[in-house]
């Protein structure tokens, strides 16, 4: 079994990107803006769709990202690259913009530090309860309108994206599965989301969504962090942990600063977020349909998501069994599911043709190979 989860690791190293590619074109999202009537004004967001979305009828968990400029190809690639590797399901991504960050992810009015220092820069802040509000009543109904959407929706956000992120997860809980806060600047206002937790201010009557929390090392190298990020991120979590709040997780990057923490941040966090949803993982594992079946079928009771198994997982499965094996009536077993569960892909139909060709079945190799065409056009 080891030998043969390394043959099949060896075939995922595919460049994802080359699969399945109708034209010469990559596309890595497109621009949407809202004419927003809670903010008084437009905001950008841009959209990331997985790879296969075009090729089914899957529908999608959503990861929301702030800070748009910044994160939506670190979100995009992130989420890309985990879903054709099968590590967590794909996501549709959904990157928003801001005109000013300082006044759409700052929950409260504040213009001054912490230590007594007045900032010019901060006389804005004070818009992310509107913000907010504008991404549960018009960003997301828009995204569940126009796209295939499962009903799981995750929130992440980098530093005052973060702090937005743990304001979201205290005073909107029931509206994300999960929240994902990069580095949180938990020292806003003198420990807002602190005070809020301890004096159970927040609006959420149960914090039940999962929460992933990074901390990066914003000390000179060598020693120890006592920077306004740690020590009010280490009291957050520390006042989580009395309250036994389940389904937390903080984690340190010693080697990574502030502004370079997003990149393992984002990729630790979904794997928290979908522990044991990697199949090469279950030590169960078997190269068959039914198990294939089987195992998504739990991970979607788990999620409340229907995921079907992935179009690439089937197709390299298949064919293991066409050319390392040359047990061509299993390949084909693979292949079918394919093209029942992924009927606008020509290469499931190309792959079930070089199955039927391999068996000596030439007349069901010809109709498959029409179908792809069929497809294609």
């Amino acid at each position: 079994m080891a030998n043969l989860k390394i043959l099949l690791i060896s075939a995922l190293m595919v460049p994802a990107v080359l699969y399945g590619q109708a034209t010469n074109a990559i596309v890595a999202g497109v621009r949407h803006a809202i004419d927003s009537e809670i903010m008084g004004r437009e905001i950008e967001y841009r959209v990331h769709l997985p790879a296969n979305y075009d090729r089914g009828l899957n529908r999608y968990p959503v990861l929301y990202i702030t800070d748009g400029g910044e994160h939506f190809f670190l979100a995009s690639g992130t989420t890309e690259f985990m879903g054709s590797q099968f590590v967590i399901p794909e996501l549709i991504v959904v990157a928003i913009f801001h005109q000013d960050r300082k006044h759409d992810l700052t929950p409260t009015h504040c213009t001054a530090t912490n230590d007594g220092f007045e900032s010019d820069g901060l006389k804005v802040s004070g818009g992310g309860e509107k913000f907010l509000q504008f991404i549960e009543k018009e960003l997301i109904p828009g995204i569940e309108r126009d796209y295939r959407t499962a009903p799981y929706r995750i929130l992440s956000g980098h530093s005052l994206g973060g702090l937005f992120a743990m304001y979201a997860y205290l005073t909107r809980n029931d509206l994300f599965n999960a929240f994902i806060a990069m580095d949180p600047a938990l020292n806003w206002d003198h420990h807002l989301c602190e005070r809020m937790l301890k004096t159970s201010t927040f609006r959420s009557p149960n914090l039940t969504s999962k929460l992933y929390m990074s901390s990066a090392h914003n000390a000179p190298y060598g020693e120890r962090d006592r920077s306004p990020f740690r020590l009010s991120q280490d009291s957050f979590f520390r006042e989580l942990k009395a309250k036994q709040v389940p389904n937390t997780r903080h984690e340190y990057f010693e080697d990574q600063n502030h502004m370079t923490v997003p990149y393992e941040s984002l990729y630790k966090g979904l794997r928290f977020i979908f522990p044991g949803f990697y199949i090469l993982d279950d030590p169960q594992f078997a190269l068959e349909v039914p198990f294939v079946e089987a195992f998504y079928e739990k991970q979607s009771g788990l999620y409340g998501i229907a995921f079907t198994p992935p179009e690439r997982l089937m197709e390299m499965l298949g064919n293991y069994f066409l050319y390392d094996v040359n047990d061509y009536h299993q390949s084909k077993t693979f292949f079918e599911f394919n093209t029942a569960h992924y009927p606008n892909s020509s290469g499931a139909f190309e792959c079930l043709a070089k199955a039927y060709e391999a068996m000596g079945d030439t007349v069901n190799a010809s109709l498959s190979l029409e179908k792809a065409l069929e497809v294609k056009r």
